[in-house]
């Protein structure tokens, strides 16, 4: 296999997609190696171990949502629009790629076994409960806020799974009208 000049970002890149395919525990270092164009000892000068990989892709992921998404919250536009582009934003980023949705992936394959990842876990779900919920204030009261903004991403990692069971875009489809309905 010849030796490629490959970045960090690029491994990380490649590195989500092997994840969210393969699922953490089904993904050896020999498969990212490979996926990277990279001998599978060259490889580890980039990182020394799956889970520090692993561990680099989750903080990856939660620095470009807070860069990228969270931030749509914030904008002045309507809430409705907010939502309506955060919630397309954030599915095209996060739900819409093969193997489905990294958080959840990761979360339910991982959080008894490698209690390390639970924290960024936890921080990438806060952020986008947190950005929801600045959303739903626009409309809602404090407390119906956060339950709404718990139960949107609730509803969201659940049509994931569905739509790994079922196929076809049904379940998003209808996650996002009830979503929207709500404005």
């Amino acid at each position: 296999m010849p030796l490629k000049k490959i970045t960090k970002d690029e491994i990380l890149r490649i590195s989500l997609d092997v994840f969210r395919k393969n699922g953490y525990h089904h993904t050896a270092m020999s498969d990212l190696a490979r996926a990277c164009n990279l001998q599978k000892g060259s490889f580890y000068h980039y990182f020394d171990s799956k889970e520090l990989l692993m561990h680099a892709v989750l903080q990856n992921t939660l620095d470009n949502l807070k860069t990228n998404i969270f931030p749509i919250a914030d904008s002045a536009e309507p809430a409705r629009d907010r939502m309506e582009q955060l919630l397309k934003t954030f599915s095209k980023m996060m739900l819409m790629n093969e193997g489905g949705c990294i958080l959840g992936n990761t979360t339910m394959e991982t959080a008894y076994s490698i209690p390390e990842f639970k924290p960024t876990l936890q921080a990438i779900f806060d952020g986008w409960i947190a950005s929801l919920k600045k959303i739903y204030l626009g409309k809602f009261s404090e407390e119906t806020s956060q339950r709404m903004a718990e139960q949107t991403v609730m509803e969201f990692e659940g049509a994931v799974m569905l739509t790994k069971i079922y196929g076809g875009d049904r379940f998003f489809r209808d996650c996002y009208s009830r979503v929207m309905s709500r404005f």
